[in-house]
Order: structure tokens, then C-alpha cells, then sequence
């Protein structure tokens, strides 16, 4: 175990030989009890559970628990997660800088064994390397354990017994019954699906009342004519457009433009291999247009999988260029 007592600053007058106290004992370990002050050893996920800790949902700092920048100036370490071989001498000199009295809390499952690498040739434990007065279960534990551990040093401090608060459960093996054989599973069925070769994804929603919105889709439907297979609002503020083949495209978005779509939030490919072609998908904002800021126009077009050739659109829209060599 660590060293949990407390040194109270004695003077000695050699006149006489005798040491007098310049504190009582009482006083030095209710200041120490308070003012627990650890520098913390972060190897592995442990450290966001101890920064919950003194986050202001939990205040660890209500019981004098202050994390510092340095082991020079403190009198405790919190060691959260694995400690490999080549960290154990980090460790070893972190704790030998610090001033008496002093104590250490190793918290996590990686701090106490090793955690899923306990077999490894590289990992130890940090009781082989320096005392622990306080262990924390969990992987990783939560903030009400470090402060748990905490509390139990604290009690180490005032020199009370220190108990565990988890104990193992224990059975009587002798009474358990064996398992009765389980029967194998059963073959799995075939299961004959149909192969879904297209979807459409320009479904307008029901009783959806929008005029805006209306009045945009006529207009692409009198500029496109026969090039817009299908113009629709899907929903308010969502516009969809389905193109006859890929030669429509710079027609339909030379007509976006036009209206107040000045910007391309994303172009995307879907790949349809049932269907044996390449779905390509536009997407138009505006930042401009305040009545069109908040609405999304959607430009769909199929092209064959064995000759996927698209026009670009950046001669309009020149934010296009990363997206259009991304495809």
C-alpha cells in the first residue's frame, strides 16, 4: 500500500532535545484529507471518464480533488489505462518527484492487469512499479468510482479502515446441474427474393401545400419539356428532378441557376447494379436567394454502368470541380 499517514512539521529545540509539533496531527490530515491534488498519467481511455469527473456534473473538486500540471507540485497520481514497459519508468519518475505525503489511484481494468492485453510481453502492473492505495474497476469506470476511490483515500488519510465495497459473489459448484445437450440448429432455408432494380426517388409527399414550390417545378417543367421525366415537390423546401440521360443535365442546371440556385452542396453517384446503370445525383442550394435559402433542389439521371460519361457543370458552378473528380 501507499504511504497514507501524514508527516507533521516538527521543530526541535537542541537546547533541550525534545520536538515540538507545529501543527496537530487532526489539522495536517484534515488538510491533507483536502487537498488531494493529483497530476494524471493518461495511456489509454481512462482520462475521459476522470475529466468527467471534475466537469461540473460530478465537482470532484467539492472534496479537495484539484487535477495539477506537474508531479512536482502535488501529492497524488491517477494512472488511467494500460502502462507498457517503456511507460512504467515514466511512471517510477513521476512518483519519485512527487513531495510526501503521496498517493496513487490506479483506475481502469488496464491499470490493474493489463486489461485485454494482460498477457502481453510489454504490459505490467502498476503495483509492481509503485504502491497503490486505491484501485478502480471498470473498463472504463465511471466518474461516481473514481470518486468513490477517492473518498476511500481520504478515509486512508484519517486512519480508518478501508473496506472493500465490491466483493465477489461465491457458488456452490457442487449444486450446479450440467447443461442438458442442446440439439443442433436447423439448416437454414433458402429464402427466393425478388431483385429490386430501381427505386424512385422522386416520390412527392402527400397533401403537401406549397406554392413556392409549385411554381419552381412548373417553371423547370416548361424549360425542360420532354427532358424532365419527372419534376416534383416531394416536401416543403425539397425539390426533385428526374432527367432523361445525362445530355439534359447542363440544361436543367443552366435553368436552377437562373431561378437562384448559385451553389452545389454535393454530387453523388449511386451505383444500381441490378439495374445495370449509375445513378448520379445533384444537389443545388442558394446563399443569395433568402426565399431560397432554405430549399433543396435535387437533379437524378441514369447513365449506363459500361459507358458512365457525365458533362461537367463547373463553367456555372466552378465548387463542382473537387466534387466532379471525386465521383
Amino acid at each position: 500500500m501507499g504511504d497514507t499517514g501524514v508527516n507533521t512539521l516538527k521543530i526541535t529545540l537542541k537546547s533541550i532535545g525534545i520536538d515540538i509539533k507545529l501543527l496537530p496531527d487532526s489539522w495536517a490530515s484534515w488538510g491533507t484529507k483536502f487537498s488531494i491534488w493529483p497530476a494524471h498519467l493518461v495511456t489509454a481511455c481512462c482520462g475521459v471518464e476522470f475529466a468527467h469527473t471534475s466537469a461540473p456534473g460530478y465537482d470532484a473538486e467539492r472534496w479537495g480533488f484539484l487535477p495539477i500540471f506537474g508531479p512536482r507540485q502535488t501529492n497524488a497520481i491517477v494512472i488511467e489505462g494500460t502502462v507498457t514497459r517503456k511507460m512504467a519508468k515514466v511512471v517510477k519518475v513521476a512518483y519519485e518527484q512527487m513531495p510526501y505525503p503521496k498517493f496513487v489511484i490506479a483506475m481502469g481494468s488496464c491499470a490493474m492487469e493489463g486489461g485485454v492485453f494482460w498477457n502481453s510481453y510489454h504490459v505490467v502492473r502498476v503495483s509492481d512499479i509503485v504502491p497503490v492505495d486505491a484501485w478502480v474497476m471498470g473498463c472504463p469506470p465511471t466518474p461516481e468510482a473514481v470518486i468513490r476511490a477517492i473518498r476511500m483515500v481520504q478515509d486512508k488519510i484519517e486512519g480508518k479502515e478501508v473496506k472493500p465495497n465490491i466483493r465477489p459473489s461465491q457458488f456452490d459448484l457442487t449444486k450446479l446441474k450440467p447443461d442438458k445437450p442442446q440439439r443442433p440448429p436447423n439448416p437454414p432455408h433458402r429464402i427466393e427474393f425478388e431483385l429490386i432494380k430501381d427505386i424512385n426517388v422522386c416520390k412527392p409527399m402527400p397533401n403537401v401545400k406549397w406554392e413556392l414550390g409549385q411554381k419552381l417545378v412548373d417553371g423547370f417543367k416548361s424549360t425542360l419539356g420532354n427532358g424532365a421525366k419527372n419534376a416534383v415537390v416531394r416536401n416543403v423546401n425539397d425539390l426533385c428532378i428526374t432527367l432523361d440521360g445525362a445530355s439534359r443535365l447542363k440544361e436543367a442546371v443552366e435553368s436552377a441557376f437562373k431561378l437562384g440556385f448559385d451553389h452545389v452542396k454535393s454530387i453523388n453517384v449511386i451505383d444500381l447494379i441490378n439495374a445495370g446503370v449509375f445513378r448520379m445525383e445533384y444537389v443545388l442550394g442558394s446563399y443569395m436567394n433568402k426565399e431560397l435559402m432554405p430549399v433543396l433542389l435535387t437533379i437524378y439521371f441514369d447513365v449506363p454502368r459500361d459507358e458512365a460519361k457525365v458533362p461537367s457543370i463547373i463553367d456555372l458552378y466552378p465548387g463542382a470541380d473537387y466534387q466532379e473528380r471525386e465521383l
